[in-house]
């Protein structure tokens, strides 16, 4: 599986013991942070985390005893990371998954459901809607529960998408200005919006390179032959796994994505000749405008950036 194809949750195969999981992760270089107590199953602790080099990016397990769901949180994890575990750890595949659910065995389809609900699959509706009638009455349980959860998911990501799309309409105005030196040198970010809008770890090292590159006022001119402009606009948070507004945005946000606090609104633009096209492919890209508190400030390519500032803090981390 592609690196990039990854999500921010890692479902591991029920017969991976934590040891396995510990040992593999040592080997990979991450170091263990915290380990629950008193684990109902002997050597089996119901939550774990490892750092990298004692920062971000966290990993975060859990494990379920009663179904042996494992679960690995790697929203923080950049993707090229994420698929050093994917090699090295025996993973339930979304097959795999979508299969638990017609499963002769009740607790098997009872991990399907809780892995379904882990991993928000919107596309198994039908299998939980199916499910609420099943026999056993605790999958049957399960299953209205999985059923109300995507059907309050599926809900909100579309209101959350009218939301993004008229935000992305009202900057039209801001980004039609962007080719303007002295209006774009009003867009600097401060340190304090650094600190808010980036880990607060890199603000040091984010406060510099911020200087130089406003020396001289950064400005986005696609000149003549683009009278169209297509803008895609997605909380920082929705970068961190393959959707359809990440996909949108270059590549390199989905690896820093770890270090964006996750609430702030970033956008990325295209200038094209495309009319009426909503995804252009061709054109002129743009990104880096992002809403922060009360006003639009201007980072052209953050990504770059927060690269930079990780090899400086981190040089191992692989994000690229």
């Amino acid at each position: 599986m592609l690196d990039y194809e990854l999500g921010q949750t890692l479902l591991l195969q029920p017969e991976v013991h934590f040891q396995q999981l510990a040992d593999t992760l040592g080997e990979l270089g991450w170091q263990r942070a915290e380990t629950a107590a008193d684990p109902l199953a002997s050597g089996e602790p119901e939550f774990a985390s490892w750092t990298w080099g004692g920062r971000k990016p966290v990993l975060i397990y859990s494990f379920n005893p009663v179904v042996k769901l494992r679960v690995l949180d790697v929203a923080t994890v950049p993707p090229g990371m994420r698929g050093l575990l994917a090699e090295r750890l025996p993973l339930l595949q979304d097959r795999d998954v979508n299969d638990l659910l017609f499963d002769p065995e009740p607790r098997r389809r009872l991990l399907g459901l809780w892995a379904a609900r882990e991993t928000e699959r919107l596309d198994l509706l039908p299998q939980a809607h199916r499910l609420r009638h099943d026999p056993d009455p605790t999958v049957a349980d399960q299953g209205r529960k999985l059923n109300q959860r995507l059907d309050n998911i599926l809900e909100s990501r579309e209101s959350l998408l009218v939301n993004l799309k008229l935000l992305g309409e009202v900057a039209e105005d801001i980004i039609r200005r962007l080719d303007d030196p002295i209006f774009t040198r009003q867009l600097k970010p401060t340190p304090t919006e650094l600190e808010q809008l980036f880990d607060p770890d890199l603000t040091p090292a984010l406060v510099p390179a911020v200087d130089r590159l406003y020396a001289n006022a950064p400005t986005a001119d696609p000149g003549d032959g683009y009278p169209e402009l297509a803008v895609t606009a997605a909380n920082a948070g929705l970068l961190r796994w393959p959707n359809e507004l990440s996909d949108r945005f270059p590549r390199g946000y989905r690896n820093v994505a770890g270090w964006l606090q996750p609430q702030w609104i970033w956008l990325t633009w295209r200038w094209h000749n495309e009319p009426g096209t909503l995804n252009p492919r061709s054109g002129v890209h743009y990104d880096g405008l992002v809403w922060v508190e009360t006003r639009w400030v201007w980072l052209p390519h953050p990504d770059a950036l927060v690269a930079e500032a990780l090899e400086q803090q981190t040089p191992d981390t692989t994000v690229h």
